[in-house]
């Protein structure tokens, strides 16, 4: 009954029932857009006298379209959950990233070294985890923690 993985096709939500015309037609993707649009059963059966389609074709076929509809729908709403979660990580690593910061900058190197390593290194993990959910092929820890080895001999 149905056949998805026709990657050929222009139309992303193809559902093909060897019952129904409209799915088996060549206008199956301007009849869908049709019915998205809203436009009245008989506009459509006007439109494809070839078709001979009637309005129970079309109601079955909206029937088992809706079903595609509102999975791809569904698919986008929690494309976008899912993206506000990385968001909100990504929130949280920064602001952990500047409290270390704001920590390490406070402490003694001399009279703690070991606290400066720790957060360091949590930082620097932090800064990684970072890059890596944000898609940054590059690692930066190297450069960083080039860059603190020098801020802490420094001083």
């Amino acid at each position: 009954m149905r056949n998805l993985s026709d990657e050929s096709d222009d139309y992303p939500s193809r559902l093909i029932d060897a019952r129904c015309k409209i799915c088996k037609s060549e206008h199956l993707a301007e009849i869908n857009q049709m019915l998205i649009e809203g436009r009245p059963y008989s506009e459509i059966i006007a439109k494809f006298p070839d078709l001979k389609l009637n309005k129970n074709n079309i109601y079955r076929h909206k029937r088992h379209f809706n079903f595609i509809k509102r999975g791809v729908e569904k698919y986008y709403e929690q494309l976008e959950e899912g993206a506000e979660k990385v968001v909100d990580e990504i929130k949280a690593l920064d602001a952990t990233i500047a409290r270390m910061h704001e920590y390490v900058m406070r402490v003694d190197p001399e009279v703690k070294p070991r606290v400066v390593e720790v957060c360091i290194n949590g930082m620097l993990r932090a800064i990684k985890l970072k890059h890596e959910l944000a898609g940054n092929i590059e690692d930066p820890g190297q450069k960083l923690l080039a860059l603190f080895e020098e801020a802490v001999s420094e001083e």
